[in-house]
């Protein structure tokens, strides 16, 4: 038994999937997909961060230098609660051969790790770890769809025709 396929149009078929690939991973594009993708986890964790039940002080000592000259300048600020949940932000990451997205902890809320990790007077609350264990299944989920409708959206522009069973 013999079997004999021919393709007709296949250099132009290739010429179309090439800038279809170009598009493809063009960093806008992706880095789209993954902020949309990191959505939910982005909530979850915002949801999940500890807050405060009343405000608080917050004590300072002064800076090193003028405690050294002998003014310490001791003060002390009065906090809201949700600074930890205001300081989650998500963000672009440069990366060097890739493209990237990142769900951070601005640096006011520099005690984050405190009560995600603990310390030895505190036992660890993890909400970090907890929301992407949760999450992260469903935000390659939610990639994946995202960036097949983004290809089906370039090849439905660039023309590209696929027929099966001809």
């Amino acid at each position: 038994m013999t079997v004999t396929v021919e393709i007709e149009g296949m250099d132009d078929l290739h010429k179309q999937l090439s800038n279809l690939v170009n598009l493809a991973k063009e960093k806008q594009i992706t880095q789209n997909v993954a902020m949309f993708a990191l959505g939910d986890m982005y909530k979850e964790i915002r949801d999940q961060a500890p807050v405060a039940e009343q405000s608080y002080f917050r004590y300072f000592r002064g800076s090193a230098k003028q405690r050294r000259k002998g003014n310490p300048q001791n003060s002390r600020k009065l906090m809201q609660p949700g600074t930890l949940r205001k300081s989650i932000s998500r963000r672009r990451v440069k990366l060097e051969k890739s493209v990237g997205v990142g769900i951070y902890v601005k640096n006011k809320a520099f005690y984050w790790r405190f009560i995600e990790h603990g310390t030895p007077h505190m036992t660890a609350k993890p909400f970090l770890r907890q929301s992407f264990e949760i999450e992260k299944e469903m935000a390659v989920s939610r990639f994946r769809v995202r960036y097949k409708k983004y290809i089906d959206q370039i090849i439905k522009k660039q023309g590209v025709s696929v027929n099966a069973g001809d």
